[in-house]
Protein backbone atom coordinates (compact mmCIF):
# COMPACT_ATOMS: atom_id res chain seq x y z
CA UNK A 1 0.00 0.00 0.00
CA UNK A 2 1.39 3.39 -1.00
CA UNK A 3 0.28 6.97 -0.55
CA UNK A 4 -0.14 8.62 -3.96
CA UNK A 5 -0.79 12.33 -4.49
CA UNK A 6 -3.85 13.15 -6.56
CA UNK A 7 -1.70 14.61 -9.36
CA UNK A 8 0.09 11.26 -9.74
CA UNK A 9 -2.98 9.01 -10.00
CA UNK A 10 -3.26 6.90 -13.16
CA UNK A 11 -5.96 4.75 -14.69
CA UNK A 12 -5.72 1.14 -13.57
CA UNK A 13 -4.48 1.90 -10.05
CA UNK A 14 -6.46 0.15 -7.31
CA UNK A 15 -7.78 1.88 -4.20
CA UNK A 16 -6.51 0.52 -0.89
CA UNK A 17 -9.08 2.35 1.24
CA UNK A 18 -12.77 3.05 0.64
CA UNK A 19 -14.07 6.57 -0.01
CA UNK A 20 -17.34 7.68 1.62
CA UNK A 21 -19.62 10.67 1.19
CA UNK A 22 -20.79 12.81 4.12
CA UNK A 23 -23.74 10.49 4.79
CA UNK A 24 -21.42 7.53 5.25
CA UNK A 25 -22.38 5.97 1.90
CA UNK A 26 -19.47 4.23 0.19
CA UNK A 27 -18.66 5.84 -3.16
CA UNK A 28 -15.57 3.82 -4.05
CA UNK A 29 -14.87 0.38 -2.59
CA UNK A 30 -11.43 -1.00 -1.87
CA UNK A 31 -9.77 -2.67 -4.87
CA UNK A 32 -11.69 -0.36 -7.24
CA UNK A 33 -9.67 0.15 -10.43
CA UNK A 34 -9.45 3.82 -11.19
CA UNK A 35 -10.61 5.19 -14.53
CA UNK A 36 -10.23 8.70 -15.91
CA UNK A 37 -13.77 9.44 -14.77
CA UNK A 38 -13.06 8.01 -11.32
CA UNK A 39 -9.90 10.09 -10.96
CA UNK A 40 -11.84 13.19 -11.99
CA UNK A 41 -14.47 12.43 -9.33
CA UNK A 42 -11.81 12.00 -6.63
CA UNK A 43 -10.16 15.26 -7.70
CA UNK A 44 -13.52 17.00 -7.21
CA UNK A 45 -13.48 15.88 -3.56
CA UNK A 46 -10.41 18.09 -3.07
CA UNK A 47 -8.37 15.25 -1.55
CA UNK A 48 -4.60 15.63 -1.30
CA UNK A 49 -4.00 11.96 -2.09
CA UNK A 50 -5.21 8.39 -1.64
CA UNK A 51 -3.78 5.04 -0.65
CA UNK A 52 -3.16 2.71 -3.59
CA UNK A 53 -2.48 -1.04 -3.68
CA UNK A 54 0.67 -2.35 -5.34
CA UNK A 55 0.11 -4.04 -8.75
CA UNK A 56 0.25 -7.56 -7.30
CA UNK A 57 -0.78 -6.73 -3.73
CA UNK A 58 -3.91 -8.49 -2.44
CA UNK A 59 -6.56 -6.45 -0.66
CA UNK A 60 -5.55 -6.39 3.02
CA UNK A 61 -8.08 -7.69 5.53
CA UNK A 62 -10.43 -5.09 6.99
CA UNK A 63 -12.45 -6.06 10.05
CA UNK A 64 -16.01 -4.94 10.73
CA UNK A 65 -14.56 -2.68 13.43
CA UNK A 66 -12.25 -1.04 10.88
CA UNK A 67 -15.10 -0.53 8.40
CA UNK A 68 -17.36 0.95 11.07
CA UNK A 69 -14.56 3.26 12.23
CA UNK A 70 -14.11 4.66 8.70
CA UNK A 71 -17.86 5.24 8.38
CA UNK A 72 -18.08 6.81 11.85
CA UNK A 73 -15.23 9.19 11.05
CA UNK A 74 -16.89 10.35 7.85
CA UNK A 75 -20.31 11.03 9.39
CA UNK A 76 -18.88 12.59 12.57
CA UNK A 77 -16.63 14.92 10.56
CA UNK A 78 -19.68 16.73 9.23
CA UNK A 79 -21.27 16.93 12.69
CA UNK A 80 -18.12 18.57 14.02
CA UNK A 81 -17.95 20.88 11.01
CA UNK A 82 -21.47 22.14 11.77
CA UNK A 83 -20.49 22.94 15.37
CA UNK A 84 -17.22 24.68 14.55
CA UNK A 85 -19.05 26.74 11.91
CA UNK A 86 -21.54 27.83 14.58
CA UNK A 87 -18.71 28.82 16.92
CA UNK A 88 -16.87 30.84 14.28
CA UNK A 89 -20.12 32.72 13.68
CA UNK A 90 -20.60 33.52 17.36
CA UNK A 91 -23.26 30.91 18.07
CA UNK A 92 -23.42 28.09 20.60
CA UNK A 93 -22.29 24.60 19.47
CA UNK A 94 -25.00 21.93 19.36
CA UNK A 95 -23.12 18.63 19.13
CA UNK A 96 -19.72 18.92 20.86
CA UNK A 97 -20.72 17.40 24.20
CA UNK A 98 -22.86 14.64 22.68
CA UNK A 99 -20.18 13.83 20.08
CA UNK A 100 -17.55 13.61 22.84
CA UNK A 101 -19.85 11.29 24.81
CA UNK A 102 -20.32 9.08 21.73
CA UNK A 103 -16.57 8.92 21.16
CA UNK A 104 -15.99 7.90 24.77
CA UNK A 105 -18.76 5.31 24.57
CA UNK A 106 -17.28 3.79 21.39
CA UNK A 107 -13.55 4.12 22.08
CA UNK A 108 -13.08 5.07 25.74
CA UNK A 109 -13.57 1.64 27.22
CA UNK A 110 -11.84 -0.67 24.74
CA UNK A 111 -9.66 -3.39 26.20
CA UNK A 112 -7.97 -4.14 22.89
CA UNK A 113 -5.89 -2.14 20.43
CA UNK A 114 -7.36 -0.81 17.20
CA UNK A 115 -5.95 -0.09 13.77
CA UNK A 116 -5.45 3.66 13.67
CA UNK A 117 -7.46 5.18 10.80
CA UNK A 118 -5.56 7.39 8.36
CA UNK A 119 -8.38 9.48 6.98
CA UNK A 120 -8.26 10.92 3.46
CA UNK A 121 -8.09 14.70 3.86
CA UNK A 122 -8.37 17.85 1.82
CA UNK A 123 -7.47 21.42 2.65
CA UNK A 124 -11.16 22.06 3.27
CA UNK A 125 -11.70 19.36 5.90
CA UNK A 126 -8.25 18.95 7.48
CA UNK A 127 -9.16 20.70 10.75
CA UNK A 128 -12.32 18.64 11.28
CA UNK A 129 -10.74 15.27 10.49
CA UNK A 130 -7.59 16.04 12.47
CA UNK A 131 -9.61 17.14 15.51
CA UNK A 132 -11.83 14.06 15.31
CA UNK A 133 -8.90 11.65 15.01
CA UNK A 134 -7.17 13.42 17.90
CA UNK A 135 -10.34 13.07 19.99
CA UNK A 136 -10.52 9.31 19.34
CA UNK A 137 -6.87 8.81 20.24
CA UNK A 138 -7.33 10.93 23.36
CA UNK A 139 -10.39 8.89 24.40
CA UNK A 140 -8.38 5.67 24.30
CA UNK A 141 -5.41 7.26 26.07
CA UNK A 142 -7.40 8.66 29.02
CA UNK A 143 -8.96 5.22 29.45
CA UNK A 144 -5.50 3.65 29.70
CA UNK A 145 -4.49 6.39 32.14
CA UNK A 146 -7.57 5.64 34.32
CA UNK A 147 -8.87 9.22 34.45
CA UNK A 148 -12.33 9.74 36.00
CA UNK A 149 -15.16 10.17 33.49
CA UNK A 150 -15.62 13.97 33.91
CA UNK A 151 -11.92 14.47 33.13
CA UNK A 152 -12.12 12.09 30.16
CA UNK A 153 -15.07 14.04 28.77
CA UNK A 154 -13.26 17.35 29.21
CA UNK A 155 -10.15 16.08 27.38
CA UNK A 156 -12.15 14.72 24.43
CA UNK A 157 -14.15 17.97 24.17
CA UNK A 158 -10.86 19.88 24.12
CA UNK A 159 -9.59 17.65 21.32
CA UNK A 160 -12.64 18.49 19.22
CA UNK A 161 -12.18 22.23 19.78
CA UNK A 162 -8.42 22.82 20.08
CA UNK A 163 -7.75 23.75 16.44
CA UNK A 164 -10.77 25.96 15.78
CA UNK A 165 -8.45 28.93 15.23
CA UNK A 166 -6.93 27.23 12.18
CA UNK A 167 -10.22 27.78 10.37
CA UNK A 168 -9.38 31.49 10.37
CA UNK A 169 -5.92 31.09 8.81
CA UNK A 170 -5.73 32.06 5.10
CA UNK A 171 -5.59 29.02 2.80
CA UNK A 172 -2.35 30.16 1.15
CA UNK A 173 -0.60 29.97 4.54
CA UNK A 174 -1.97 26.55 5.50
CA UNK A 175 -1.16 25.10 2.09
CA UNK A 176 2.54 25.85 2.56
CA UNK A 177 2.97 23.04 5.05
CA UNK A 178 4.72 23.13 8.42
CA UNK A 179 8.29 23.06 7.10
CA UNK A 180 7.87 25.99 4.71
CA UNK A 181 6.33 28.46 7.14
CA UNK A 182 8.27 31.61 7.96
CA UNK A 183 8.66 32.91 11.52
CA UNK A 184 6.07 35.61 10.81
CA UNK A 185 3.60 33.03 9.45
CA UNK A 186 4.07 30.87 12.55
CA UNK A 187 3.28 33.89 14.74
CA UNK A 188 0.25 34.57 12.56
CA UNK A 189 -1.06 31.02 13.06
CA UNK A 190 -0.49 31.22 16.80
CA UNK A 191 -2.46 34.47 16.88
CA UNK A 192 -5.38 32.81 15.09
CA UNK A 193 -5.26 29.87 17.54
CA UNK A 194 -5.53 32.35 20.41
CA UNK A 195 -8.44 34.04 18.64
CA UNK A 196 -10.11 30.65 18.23
CA UNK A 197 -9.72 30.08 21.98
CA UNK A 198 -11.37 33.44 22.67
CA UNK A 199 -14.37 32.32 20.55
CA UNK A 200 -15.13 29.79 23.30
CA UNK A 201 -15.65 32.71 25.72
CA UNK A 202 -13.41 31.23 28.43
CA UNK A 203 -13.88 34.19 30.81
CA UNK A 204 -17.56 33.56 31.44
CA UNK A 205 -18.09 30.18 29.69
CA UNK A 206 -21.27 31.20 27.89
CA UNK A 207 -21.45 27.83 26.12
CA UNK A 208 -21.31 25.78 29.35
CA UNK A 209 -18.28 23.76 28.32
CA UNK A 210 -16.30 21.84 30.99
CA UNK A 211 -13.89 24.23 32.72
CA UNK A 212 -11.04 21.78 32.19
CA UNK A 213 -11.79 21.81 28.45
CA UNK A 214 -11.26 25.56 28.34
CA UNK A 215 -8.06 25.30 30.37
CA UNK A 216 -6.62 22.63 28.06
CA UNK A 217 -7.52 24.51 24.85
CA UNK A 218 -5.97 27.63 26.35
CA UNK A 219 -2.74 25.78 27.15
CA UNK A 220 -2.63 24.26 23.66
CA UNK A 221 -2.39 27.77 22.23
CA UNK A 222 0.77 28.33 24.30
CA UNK A 223 2.74 25.56 22.61
CA UNK A 224 5.24 26.73 20.02
CA UNK A 225 4.70 23.49 18.04
CA UNK A 226 8.44 23.45 17.50
CA UNK A 227 10.39 20.92 19.56
CA UNK A 228 13.56 22.97 19.12
CA UNK A 229 12.03 25.78 21.22
CA UNK A 230 12.04 25.09 25.00
CA UNK A 231 8.64 24.89 26.66
CA UNK A 232 7.65 27.89 28.80
CA UNK A 233 8.81 27.10 32.34
CA UNK A 234 6.16 29.22 34.08
CA UNK A 235 3.18 27.06 33.05
CA UNK A 236 1.88 24.14 35.09
CA UNK A 237 0.73 21.92 32.25
CA UNK A 238 -2.46 19.92 32.73
CA UNK A 239 -2.24 16.16 32.22
CA UNK A 240 -5.04 16.50 29.70
CA UNK A 241 -2.93 18.96 27.74
CA UNK A 242 -0.13 16.39 27.49
CA UNK A 243 -2.64 13.77 26.31
CA UNK A 244 -3.99 16.10 23.67
CA UNK A 245 -0.56 17.30 22.55
CA UNK A 246 0.76 13.76 22.03
CA UNK A 247 -2.41 12.58 20.26
CA UNK A 248 -2.51 15.66 18.03
CA UNK A 249 1.12 15.38 16.95
CA UNK A 250 0.83 11.63 16.30
CA UNK A 251 -2.14 12.19 14.01
CA UNK A 252 -0.38 15.07 12.26
CA UNK A 253 2.77 13.02 11.61
CA UNK A 254 0.91 9.98 10.27
CA UNK A 255 -1.63 11.86 8.14
CA UNK A 256 -1.19 12.92 4.55
CA UNK A 257 -0.37 16.52 3.75
CA UNK A 258 0.69 18.66 0.82
CA UNK A 259 4.38 18.95 1.70
CA UNK A 260 5.36 15.46 2.88
CA UNK A 261 4.41 11.79 2.87
CA UNK A 262 2.80 10.29 5.98
CA UNK A 263 5.09 8.76 8.60
CA UNK A 264 4.59 5.19 9.69
CA UNK A 265 3.24 4.65 13.19
CA UNK A 266 6.58 3.37 14.47
CA UNK A 267 8.50 6.39 13.17
CA UNK A 268 5.91 8.76 14.62
CA UNK A 269 6.21 7.13 18.06
CA UNK A 270 10.00 7.36 17.86
CA UNK A 271 9.68 11.07 17.18
CA UNK A 272 7.50 11.52 20.28
CA UNK A 273 9.95 9.45 22.37
CA UNK A 274 12.82 11.63 21.18
CA UNK A 275 11.36 14.74 22.86
CA UNK A 276 10.17 13.71 26.35
CA UNK A 277 9.94 17.33 27.53
CA UNK A 278 7.25 17.97 24.92
CA UNK A 279 5.71 14.49 25.01
CA UNK A 280 6.26 12.88 28.46
CA UNK A 281 6.75 9.11 28.42
CA UNK A 282 3.56 8.06 30.31
CA UNK A 283 1.35 9.71 27.70
CA UNK A 284 3.24 8.23 24.75
CA UNK A 285 3.00 4.82 26.43
CA UNK A 286 -0.77 5.25 26.79
CA UNK A 287 -0.88 5.96 23.06
CA UNK A 288 1.12 2.83 22.12
CA UNK A 289 -1.13 0.72 24.36
CA UNK A 290 -4.18 1.93 22.45
CA UNK A 291 -3.30 1.27 18.79
CA UNK A 292 -1.38 -1.28 16.73
CA UNK A 293 2.14 -0.09 15.92
CA UNK A 294 3.67 -3.28 14.46
CA UNK A 295 0.73 -5.70 14.03
CA UNK A 296 0.93 -9.24 12.70
CA UNK A 297 1.27 -9.24 8.92
CA UNK A 298 3.17 -5.95 8.89
CA UNK A 299 6.27 -6.00 6.65
CA UNK A 300 9.35 -4.22 7.98
CA UNK A 301 12.74 -2.96 6.88
CA UNK A 302 15.80 -3.55 9.04
CA UNK A 303 18.66 -1.08 9.44
CA UNK A 304 21.06 -3.54 7.72
CA UNK A 305 18.90 -3.72 4.58
CA UNK A 306 17.11 -7.00 5.37
CA UNK A 307 13.33 -7.31 5.19
CA UNK A 308 10.84 -9.40 7.09
CA UNK A 309 7.25 -9.86 8.20
CA UNK A 310 5.79 -9.60 11.71
CA UNK A 311 4.19 -12.94 12.59
CA UNK A 312 3.41 -12.21 16.24
CA UNK A 313 2.68 -8.79 17.71
CA UNK A 314 4.03 -8.04 21.18
CA UNK A 315 1.08 -6.65 23.15
CA UNK A 316 3.26 -5.36 25.99
CA UNK A 317 6.12 -3.87 23.98
CA UNK A 318 5.38 -3.01 20.35
CA UNK A 319 9.13 -2.80 19.59
CA UNK A 320 9.69 -6.49 20.39
CA UNK A 321 7.57 -8.53 17.95
CA UNK A 322 8.38 -11.91 16.39
CA UNK A 323 9.58 -11.50 12.82
CA UNK A 324 10.43 -13.90 9.97
CA UNK A 325 13.27 -12.77 7.68
CA UNK A 326 12.50 -12.98 3.96
CA UNK A 327 16.11 -13.90 3.09
CA UNK A 328 16.39 -17.19 5.00
CA UNK A 329 13.07 -17.68 6.86
CA UNK A 330 14.86 -17.19 10.18
CA UNK A 331 12.55 -16.55 13.12
CA UNK A 332 13.57 -13.50 15.13
CA UNK A 333 12.03 -12.99 18.58
CA UNK A 334 12.96 -9.50 19.74
CA UNK A 335 12.29 -10.38 23.37
CA UNK A 336 15.61 -12.23 23.08
CA UNK A 337 18.39 -9.81 24.07
CA UNK A 338 20.75 -11.31 21.45
CA UNK A 339 18.62 -10.00 18.58
CA UNK A 340 18.09 -6.61 20.23
CA UNK A 341 21.83 -5.98 19.95
CA UNK A 342 22.31 -7.18 16.36
CA UNK A 343 19.09 -6.22 14.55
CA UNK A 344 17.06 -3.03 14.49
CA UNK A 345 13.68 -2.45 12.83
CA UNK A 346 14.15 0.74 10.84
CA UNK A 347 10.64 1.25 9.50
CA UNK A 348 7.56 -0.33 7.99
CA UNK A 349 8.09 -1.30 4.34
CA UNK A 350 6.78 1.49 2.14
CA UNK A 351 6.25 -0.79 -0.84
CA UNK A 352 5.95 -4.52 -1.44
CA UNK A 353 7.09 -4.13 -5.04
CA UNK A 354 10.79 -4.98 -4.99
CA UNK A 355 11.32 -4.93 -8.76
CA UNK A 356 14.03 -2.64 -10.09
CA UNK A 357 12.44 0.41 -11.69
CA UNK A 358 14.18 1.85 -14.76
CA UNK A 359 12.67 4.78 -16.66
CA UNK A 360 12.56 4.96 -20.46
CA UNK A 361 15.25 7.65 -20.69
CA UNK A 362 17.67 5.42 -18.78
CA UNK A 363 16.92 2.47 -21.07
CA UNK A 364 17.78 4.56 -24.14
CA UNK A 365 21.36 4.88 -22.90
CA UNK A 366 21.92 1.15 -23.22
CA UNK A 367 22.23 -0.35 -26.74
CA UNK A 368 23.42 -3.73 -27.97
CA UNK A 369 26.85 -4.10 -29.60
CA UNK A 370 26.97 -4.59 -33.43
CA UNK A 371 27.58 -8.36 -33.17
CA UNK A 372 24.51 -8.91 -30.97
CA UNK A 373 22.40 -6.73 -33.25
CA UNK A 374 23.43 -8.79 -36.29
CA UNK A 375 22.58 -12.09 -34.61
CA UNK A 376 19.17 -10.75 -33.54
CA UNK A 377 18.50 -9.52 -37.07
CA UNK A 378 19.29 -12.95 -38.60
CA UNK A 379 17.15 -14.69 -35.95
CA UNK A 380 14.14 -12.51 -36.69
CA UNK A 381 14.51 -13.03 -40.45
CA UNK A 382 14.66 -16.83 -40.04
CA UNK A 383 11.67 -16.75 -37.68
CA UNK A 384 9.60 -14.87 -40.28
CA UNK A 385 10.45 -17.48 -42.98
CA UNK A 386 9.44 -20.36 -40.71
CA UNK A 387 6.23 -18.59 -39.75
CA UNK A 388 5.38 -18.02 -43.44
CA UNK A 389 5.90 -21.70 -44.15
CA UNK A 390 3.69 -22.66 -41.23
CA UNK A 391 6.53 -24.37 -39.39
CA UNK A 392 6.64 -22.01 -36.39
Amino acid sequence: MRYIKISQLKSGMRLARPIYNKMGVMLFERDTKLTKQGIASIENFGLWGVYILEPAEPVPPLSEEDIELERFLTVSTFQLKDDLTLLTNGMAPQNVISLAQTILRNFGSLEHKINFARTLRSNGDYVYKHSLNTAILAAMMVHKLHYPYPEQLAVVCAALLHDIGLLLVPDEVLEKGERLLSADERRLIRGFLEKGYSMLHPDYNEYKLPELTLQIVGQMTRFEHNVKVPLPANIRWKNGTHVLHAASMFDELTSMSLDREPMSEIRAVRFLREYPDYYPAPFVTALTQSIHILPSGCCVDFSDGQKGIVVEENQKNYAQPVVILFSNNQRIDFTDARFQKTLHIADVMKTMDLRLKVDKETLKRYTSDPHTKEIAKRYLAKRKKLAAAGRF
